[in-house]
């Protein structure tokens, strides 16, 4: 692997484990998805990147009861030997695959709404999304930890037609047990633009 592109690929990587992480990690699905667009990498490269290199180095955090719930410590021999020569772990993909598979669907969506845009275009977007999403995850009512009113007030025109391409994106992400919350979450992030 040439050392040009050994620096995109690990940028993409460090943004995909993070939907391994032992915590939260569906607001991050923008932040992932903007590296993914900025990578430069096409669909199936990126498909590739996921399933092959990524997701075989890094599920085993979440199948640990000590998982990390910060950057994980991706081997990066381990990662360039499967980018050269790896193959989809079809029964590992099978097993465990359901775990990540919806965030992973919506990384892919969100990477092609950012593709297309200027590089202010995408950080502002990448921005409004996930915002929506925090609200939409966690907030309940709330304004998100770590997020100032001068922050969303510099984005707050994006947020109706960010949250109208979002919303579906956010639902499908939704795990069985919260799925009758979707109005009450939608509602909330409604409440937080208006």
């Amino acid at each position: 692997m040439f050392l040009e592109d050994l620096e995109r690929r690990r940028r993409v990587w460090e943004a995909m484990s993070y939907l391994f992480l032992d915590t939260e990690t569906r607001w991050d699905v923008p932040f992932i998805a903007r590296n993914c667009a900025e990578s430069g990498y096409d669909d199936v490269t990126l498909e590739r990147i996921f399933w092959i290199e990524v997701f075989r180095e890094a599920i085993g955090n979440m199948l640990s009861i000590f998982g990390e719930w910060r950057a994980l410590d991706l081997g990066e021999a381990t990662l360039i030997g499967r980018a050269q020569a790896g193959r989809v772990p079809w029964l590992r993909r099978q097993l465990w695959g359901g775990m990540v598979k919806s965030e992973w669907c919506s990384v892919r969506t969100v990477t092609q709404w950012l593709r297309p845009l200027h590089e202010s275009q995408r950080m502002q977007l990448t921005k409004a999304l996930h915002w929506c999403g925090r609200y939409y995850f966690e907030a309940l009512g709330e304004l998100p930890f770590g997020i100032s009113e001068g922050e969303v007030d510099a984005v707050r025109e994006l947020f109706p037609d960010a949250w109208g391409r979002y919303e579906p994106v956010c639902r499908s992400m939704l795990l069985r047990s919260e799925a009758s919350t979707h109005d009450a979450r939608a509602a909330v992030v409604e409440r937080f633009f208006s």
